[in-house]
């Protein structure tokens, strides 16, 4: 009888010690799988709260050559309102320039990236009005993840023929300018990043404004230009839309 080799004996690996050795690296693949799946979103969300400190030091920057004025998206009457870009966007519909193209014509934000959210799966589906218009800022780049509030956008303006300065702002802290999301005005209600909202009608599209998120939160800026992750469930009774009223 042939002897047993006792060193292949001793390194050969049985079926179930192969199947507890796959066990254990499918447990392990298991625990560590959330661990980067949220490395990987808080990775984002510091990407994407970079890109809106940009927004403030624009917005910062316009008001400094402006007279502190925010950046308006609808023109009003000069006598009104004296911005740089009083020209029709469209025939019959007034006119309006994104804060997007007002930053990048006044050089304050000429980096195109800085407006994609990592997060954002379409970005170059960003609407600026109508919901078949685009902005079309930087050249031909139709890019862009966010969204200002209606009523310092143009509201003041539209409504109350005034303009809206930045010292105007009521509990700057709580006031927030610019979010996360898909189309330039927020609807006159940041509910509009909140996919939960009661308020909603899920027969009408734009009353949810974003289909994305950075687990469950967006990026807001608020109007004493810190940005903090704010999460959207709620986000209406967190963060106020008007500019110079405590709601």
């Amino acid at each position: 009888m042939a002897a047993r080799n006792p060193i292949r004996s001793a390194s050969a690996f049985t079926v179930v010690e192969l199947l507890v050795v796959i066990a254990i690296i499918t447990l392990l693949i298991a625990l560590l799988l959330p661990a980067l799946d949220k490395a990987r979103c808080e990775a984002r969300t510091l990407y994407c709260k970079a890109n809106i400190k940009q927004i403030a030091v624009g917005t910062q920057s316009y008001g400094d050559d402006f007279n502190t004025r925010y950046p308006y998206g609808v023109p009003v009457p000069m006598e009104t309102v004296d911005h740089p870009h009083n020209v029709p966007w469209r025939p019959g519909r007034g006119g309006g320039t994104p804060p997007q193209q007002q930053f990048f014509d006044q050089g304050y934000i000429t980096d195109h990236k800085m407006w994609a959210c990592p997060e954002d799966p379409h970005p170059q589906n960003y609407v600026w009005w109508d919901y078949t218009e685009h902005p079309d800022f930087v050249g031909s780049t139709n890019v862009s993840s966010y969204m200002f509030s209606e009523h310092a956008l143009f509201g003041i303006a539209w409504r109350e023929r005034r303009e809206l300065t930045i010292d105007m702002v009521v509990n700057p802290s709580t006031f927030g300018w610019a979010v996360d999301g898909w189309e330039c005005p927020n609807g006159w209600t940041w509910a509009t990043v909140d996919p939960d909202d009661p308020a909603h009608d899920p027969t009408i599209p734009w009353h949810v404004r974003i289909d994305w998120s950075h687990c469950d939160n967006v990026n807001v800026l608020f109007g004493d230009w810190h940005v903090e992750t704010v999460p959207q469930l709620g986000i209406r009774n967190r963060v106020r839309t008007h500019p110079i009223s405590d709601f």
